[in-house]
Formats: structure tokens, sequence, C-alpha cells
């Protein structure tokens, strides 16, 4: 069975460029482009040999770049040029270039350099992160209500109660209920040592930016930032209920009505984020532990990849397939490919089955040895007739087909699903009339 790689860029075949770049290697690059490697190879994050240069304050790779042809204004995968750096929230698609990674890393002589050639950096122009004064939020009556935990299915390895925020490098911080201006929120932390890290800050800064514009009734609500002097703290609102992990462990199966309801929430929630304006916004890690459910039984969409600026300057040349939960994750995400959108329907897919079933699929094999099966082997979760109806089955065939441009939008998904809800409703209707006539 194919393994996944380790490193996608590693030091034999074009992507040497990458790794020379990354690493400072001004003969790598060179001998590289003697080659004939174009300069502006990409690898599956759309990211450069500049981008990479730019990021670890190479200056006499970036201009030896941009004299060989190099694209100054080249978008990477989560919208960054050279100039904007290392993307939070969101992974928003073709909108930003190099100049961003030069600006965000602090490197203010390639700044210079790339905006001498035209660089342009579009995270300039955005809307500062709303900022809350201490004194509006009774932190001295905080209660602790998340905990970093181990998830043996995830590849972040590090999970909190209502938001996954960091790869697998030691914990962050807590979850607390405080209250603001009199109503109950929940204050995410980042530990000292990390959010004393200006670059870090910043960045984290920037992205909590592109949350605080997404309005949606099925996504979490970001308030605002804490400005506090030593830690960095960032409110959302309270969502009671936990996650959808959280409701499934506890009661198990729900009846077809209730888990078309919740697919339809979950549904609506990513599909306003995939038709955001004017960038779709991929969430890459969608799992039953980032689906909230509030007190009115609704669900909502948290966590939009909210790790990859607190992976400082490594996230420049980290690959995407090291994000996200092994066990929701669509082959081509596993086998590092290219991947858009449709990577979100295949992990929706599995959620859906969940809901049916009442349990995660498949749960005694190892998560990654079940995501190379689906990646290598088109293994699919079993489909049974006495546990899904044919309508829901033909949906999640299509959802998790292995062709990614065949899979539906959720747009198209959200049609589906109405015309099962509805069909649902009616024959609850007649099934009730009947019971009253006899």
């Amino acid at each position: 069975m194919p393994s996944l790689r380790n490193d996608c860029a590693g030091p034999d075949g074009p992507y040497r460029l990458l790794f020379c770049s990354s690493k400072g290697d001004k003969a790598g690059v060179i001998q590289e482009l003697e080659k004939g490697v174009v300069p502006n190879l990409a690898n599956y994050d759309k990211r450069t040999a500049l981008h990479l240069a730019s990021c670890e304050g190479c200056t006499e790779l970036v201009v030896l770049l941009l004299e060989k042809g190099a694209d100054v204004n080249f978008i990477d995968r989560w919208g960054h040029t050279v100039f904007t750096g290392i993307s939070l929230i969101g992974h928003i698609l073709n909108t930003l270039q190099p100049l961003s990674d030069a600006h965000s890393c602090g490197h203010q002589d390639i700044c210079k350099i790339l905006e001498a050639h035209g660089g342009i950096d579009p995270v300039e122009y955005q809307t500062p992160c709303y900022e809350i004064d201490c004194t509006e939020v009774e932190l001295d009556q905080a209660t602790l209500i998340g905990e970093v935990i181990s998830s043996p299915d995830s590849q972040c390895g590090l999970l909190l109660r209502h938001l996954q925020l960091l790869p697998s490098f030691g914990g962050f911080g807590e979850v607390y209920l405080v209250r603001w201006r009199g109503t109950e929120v929940a204050a995410k932390t980042i530990r000292s040592s990390i959010a004393s890290n200006e670059r870090v800050k910043d960045s984290f800064i920037k992205e909590l930016a592109l949350w605080q514009i997404l309005r949606h009734p099925n996504i979490v609500q970001f308030l605002g930032v804490l400005k506090h002097p030593d830690r960095l703290i960032f409110l959302t609102e309270y969502i009671r209920n936990g996650s959808l992990y959280d409701v499934l462990k506890k009661k198990g199966r729900v009846d077809p009505q209730t888990a078309v309801a919740y697919a339809l929430d979950i549904a609506r929630g990513m599909n306003y984020l995939h038709q955001h304006k004017p960038h779709a916004i991929i969430h890459r890690d969608l799992t039953p532990r980032n689906i909230l459910q509030n007190e009115a039984g609704h669900l909502k969409v948290t966590d939009f990849g909210l790790s990859k600026t607190i992976m400082g300057k490594n996230a420049c040349y980290k690959m995407t397939g090291g994000t996200g939960t092994y066990r929701y994750m669509a082959p081509e995400v596993y086998r590092r490919e290219s991947y858009g959108k449709s990577a979100d329907v295949f992990s929706f897919a599995l959620i859906v089955h969940e809901l049916f079933l009442g349990r995660p699929s498949d749960r005694r094999i190892d998560p990654e040895k079940l995501a190379d099966k689906r990646a290598y082997e088109d293994s699919r979760p079993h489909l049974s007739s006495t546990v899904y109806p044919e309508r829901i089955k033909r949906l999640l065939q299509e959802c998790w087909h292995k062709n990614p441009d065949r899979r539906p939008t959720f747009e198209e998904i959200i049609l589906y699903l109405e015309i099962i809800q509805e069909n649902l409703q009616q024959k609850s209707i007649v099934d009730c009339s009947s019971c009253f006539l006899l």
C-alpha cells in the first residue's frame, strides 16, 4: 500500500528548487535554475521559491530569483503573495502575493526590493481587528470551559473543546467562559510564550480581522481581541451545548429528520464560506469536533484553519497535507495533491454518514491507515439500506466521489437536502395520520 511521503519537497527532482530556497542555499538554487527548472515552479500550496526566500529573509536569493523572472505577485493557496506571509484563517484562494511573506516576517529590506519590482500586499488594506478593552470583560470571574486534549485521530494533535488552533508542538492556552457587557462569551487564550512573538501576534491579529467580517447563522461569531499587556485573548460567541462530537458521543444515532436538519445547518455554513466574496474560504478540517451546537439545537461551523500563523516560519514551507484530521481527510489532501473546495465536501459526507450511524465508521481502524485506504484503494464506509435512505446513500456517494470535480457544491447539496427534508416531513405527517385513524 502506498504510504504518505514525509516531505513533498525533498532534495531530489524539480522541487529541490523550493527546498534550496527555503534553506537559503544559493548555490543549490543556481544549480536548479541552470538545469532548466522554471523560477515560478510552485508546490501544491502554490508557493514558489520567491515566497520561501522572502519568508526566510534570504535577500540574495530574492534578487537572484527576480533577475531570473520570478513573478513578484504570484498568489499562493492561502491568498498570500511574497508580501503577505503566513495565513491563519480560512485558507483564502487566489488573493494575495509574495510581498505579503516579507511583510509578515518583518524583512523590510526585502519588502523594499519587492516593492521596487511592483510587488503588492493586499493584506495591508484589510479592516483592522476590533479591539476590546480589558475593563469591559470580567476576567477575574472567568470559568475554565475548554482544555487542550490529545486526539488520536488528529494530525494537528491538539484540540480545544470549542476551537482547534495549534499543530502538535505543545499546549497553548485555555478557553474560558466570561462576561462581556453582561453577555456570556468564550474567551480563547494563547499562552504568553507564543503571544510574545510580535510577528506571530501581528499575523494572528490580521487573520482574526478576516474572521470578524464573516456573518452567518451557521458560523461561530468572532467578537474581537482584548487589549491585554501579557496575553493574546480573543472573544467568540459562547456555544453552550458543545460540539457535534459531544452530542453524538452522548446520544448516538439521531433520527433521519434530525440528521438531515443537522446536515443542512453544516451545508449552509460551509456554502457561505465557499461563496465568500471576493474569495472563497476553504475549511480544510471539517470534523464533528469543530461543529458546535447552540441551545436551539442548530449547528455552527468553527475553526477555519487557525493554525498557520502559530507555526511561525515553518508555515512558509509546511505542506497542507499535514493539516487536518485523518479520519475526515479527502484523498487528494492525504496524497498531498492540489485540492479545492470539494475537499470540504468529502469531509462533510463522512460527517453525514456518522449522523445516521451514530458513530464514526471503521472506528477500529487506525485513522491514518483509514485515510490511506481511502486515498489509494477507494475505500469508503458501508452504506446499509436499513440505516441510510436511498437518497442519502446517493448523496454520500456523490460527495465522497474519488474525482473531486465530480462532487457537488454545497449549494447543490442544500437544494438536494431540502427536497429530502420535505419528503421526510410529508412522510411523518402521513404516518401520524395513519396512527390517528387506527
